[in-house]
């Protein structure tokens, strides 16, 4: 994960933002990001002007979902339960605003379905990983937080070069490409990681 290496440095940014959302439960906040993701999908999938409202409302998706575990650790009820239902809400997020995309009508499905395959291939090689060898692998090229600011480029990109097309796909569909392509990468180099841990 690229993002990943500057967690330490924005650990304390995080901590400030997470403090007003301290009365709120953390599963509260997770159902609440999720909220915003479908929004995202919906402005996604209207396209146009309105996907700078995709990006606003991902932006917000995305600093829940950080807040979220951050809550957690600050009240000091981190839980397995509460750790499932984070990442089994991110699943749901990733395929609806995915498919906001794919049903738009600037994007040719089958790029978005590539960018699906990539994305689940790479929760799935990490959770397979913790299956096996008891530890989640997050590494690789491509994690989620990276992917999510590719999503809200890709808004912002699509908005402003609408027309733009090569060989008939547009911005989006060369975003999906890219998603999709360095989701697998990332999950071959999660598998290759748990099959040399066994």
């Amino acid at each position: 994960m690229v993002l990943d290496r500057f967690r330490k440095s924005v650990d304390p940014v995080l901590n400030s933002i997470s403090r007003p959302f301290i009365f709120m439960h953390p599963n509260t906040i997770t159902m609440i990001s999720f909220l915003f993701s479908v929004l995202t999908g919906f402005f996604f999938y209207l396209g146009d002007n309105l996907l700078l409202y995709a990006f606003f409302f991902l932006f917000i998706s995305s600093l829940l979902d950080a807040v979220d575990g951050k809550v957690a650790r600050l009240r000091g009820i981190a839980s397995k339960r509460g750790d499932f239902l984070d990442h089994i809400m991110d699943r749901y997020s990733d395929a609806i605003i995915v498919t906001g995309i794919a049903f738009s009508y600037y994007t040719h499905w089958y790029t978005a379905f590539f960018a699906l395959t990539g994305i689940f291939f790479t929760s799935y090689s990490g959770t397979q990983a913790q299956a096996v060898t008891g530890k989640r692998d997050y590494g690789g090229i491509l994690g989620r937080a990276d992917r999510l600011v590719l999503f809200m480029i890709l808004a912002i990109m699509q908005f402003l070069f609408m027309k733009f097309s090569i060989f008939s796909l547009s911005i989006s569909d060369l975003f999906m490409i890219v998603i999709g392509f360095l989701g697998h990468v990332t999950a071959i180099q999660r598998i290759l990681r748990t099959w040399g841990t066994l």
